[in-house]
């Protein structure tokens, strides 16, 4: 079986992909919001009618628990979902991968020493090895994370981070980027590592195009590590879309590019650009 016999429906994130996670991983964000609507509430209600402050607390609690519930039922779903994907397409699942990291010493990965990756799926897709999974790490004093992807490069590739901006506070909020557009491609990106000339020449009209059919993604490259940075909590289609947009992006990835790795690694990492 294919991914395009799996995918139905691609759907993009709803809430921006640092709120929500937060909202998702039952963070203080969630009792902020409450509190921010229960205080004026109960002062209203304190002002129109004092008999029925306590029912309307009550009902807003009952919205947190009801909202909460949805928020888990809903990740269920998702799981199971996704659980089908993998039985269907022939791949494994890991609660874990802890040496995964060992393998990306480049933003966003390396910002955290107590970062933590989960949920691991690993497989082959069009000819290319790749896990694929959620990393977790602290940003500043908020826990925030996100969907990566790694897919099987056979050659080096130079360092380059490129964001959409709205990714930016959960994969590279502690670093400072230059912002960038490309033509075809939908709001602002960022890079925050490598050269914008690296990365236009990345993110050529054909990448364009294949990027564009899907949600929006970043990506990390560094030698033979090129990961795919995504929001977290997606369905299964718009997994499976995204992963063949990925090995689209290498698959149409300049000669130049390639060379250019090859030049970087074998300053950098001697033995590894062959």
């Amino acid at each position: 079986m294919t991914a395009d016999q799996v995918t139905r429906r691609v759907t993009g994130p709803r809430l921006r992909p640092d709120w929500g996670w937060q909202l998702r991983q039952g963070s203080a964000l969630v009792y902020v919001i409450w509190f921010a609507v229960a205080v004026p509430l109960g002062i209203a209600g304190l002002l129109l009618e004092p008999r029925w402050v306590g029912w309307m607390v009550l009902a807003w609690f009952l919205v947190l628990v009801g909202f909460t519930v949805a928020l888990r039922v809903a990740d269920s779903r998702r799981r199971k979902a996704w659980g089908d994907v993998v039985q269907q397409m022939g791949w494994r699942t890991s609660a874990d991968r802890p040496e995964l990291l060992e393998r990306w010493p480049f933003p966003p990965f390396s910002l955290d020493p107590k970062a933590e990756v989960f949920d691991v799926t690993m497989g082959r897709h069009r000819g290319r090895e790749f896990s694929t999974g959620r990393f977790r790490h602290k940003v500043g004093r908020r826990d925030l994370g996100f969907d990566f992807l790694e897919l099987q490069v056979d050659r080096p590739l130079p360092p380059l981070q490129v964001l959409p901006a709205a990714l930016a506070p959960v994969a590279a909020a502690s670093l400072l980027p230059i912002k960038m557009t490309f033509d075809g491609l939908q709001g602002r990106y960022c890079l925050f590592n490598g050269r914008e000339d690296h990365a236009d020449a990345v993110l050529h009209p054909r990448s364009v195009e294949a990027l564009a059919a899907v949600p929006p993604f970043g990506f990390s490259s560094e030698g033979r590590r090129f990961v795919a940075i995504l929001p977290a909590y997606r369905d299964s289609a718009t997994a499976l879309a995204q992963l063949d947009a990925a090995c689209d992006l290498l698959d149409l990835m300049p000669e130049q590019i390639w060379r250019e790795g090859e030049q970087w690694a074998a300053t950098h990492q001697p033995g590894a650009a062959g």
